[in-house]
């Protein structure tokens, strides 16, 4: 098993206090490694707070999120930056590209807070994901002069240059037209199953929602298949 929630709540504001909102309440779910998972939900019911806590972008008030054997919601915060670079990869509905480095630059980006130099071996595998996303021509350029579309993809890109476990992507066809929303999810999906990463996506997207595996709605805190 991948990733495994055990009893996890978060809330926002001070507890006890008229104030404190409660979004997920005693959530327990776990993901297998190599699958494809849609979470789906209305505005505000916690899909992007359960991301985040996934993605140990921040805590929970209680419980345990496992990865593997290890209690990730124990560790200090320099390993989870650590855990986030090496084991994770985000793609988000923007692409947060910096614009002021090329396509390549971006993709190799994640490299750099591990010490890591783009090695030749880096270099191939940067190179062999970005002919597969069709986006190699566009290298040397940079975000200003590429289209929507081809800066998601090179989000994409960016997101497996560590070969990560686990790639978490929130609402990532939400700001490409229809055309770029159905040739990012099958980028997503068909790279996920060729490379053996497990997919968690929240979506609004039926069509995207419709060729992962599995499909969970989260209504009152918590995940119902």
């Amino acid at each position: 098993m991948l990733l495994r929630l055990n009893n996890v709540s978060k809330g926002y504001g001070v507890p006890g206090s008229h104030a404190f909102r409660p979004v997920l309440k005693n959530l327990s779910w776990q993901a297998e490694a190599g699958s494809r998972i849609c979470i789906a939900g209305p505005s505000g019911s916690g899909k992007t707070t359960l991301l985040n806590l996934i993605g140990a972008l921040d805590r929970p008030d209680t419980g345990e999120i496992m990865f593997g054997d290890r209690d990730i919601s124990k560790y200090s915060a320099d390993e989870l930056a650590q855990f986030r670079n090496r084991s994770l990869g985000f793609v988000f509905q923007q692409h947060l590209l910096l614009p002021q480095l090329t396509l390549m630059e971006n993709v190799l980006l994640p490299l750099l807070p591990a010490g890591n130099s783009a090695s030749s071996e880096k270099r191939s595998w940067a190179e062999h994901l970005l002919k597969k996303t069709g986006i190699w021509e566009q290298r040397d350029q940079k975000p200003s002069q590429m289209s929507g579309g081809e800066c998601q993809r090179t989000a994409v890109v960016r997101a497996m240059i560590n070969k990560p476990s686990l790639i978490l992507a929130d609402e990532p066809t939400g700001a490409l037209d229809e055309t770029n929303a159905t040739i990012l999810a099958d980028l997503l999906i068909n790279l996920s199953r060729e490379e053996g990463i497990t997919l968690i996506t929240v979506t609004h997207s039926s069509e995207l929602a419709a060729k992962m595996d599995r499909l969970f709605h989260l209504r009152h805190g918590r995940l119902e298949s």
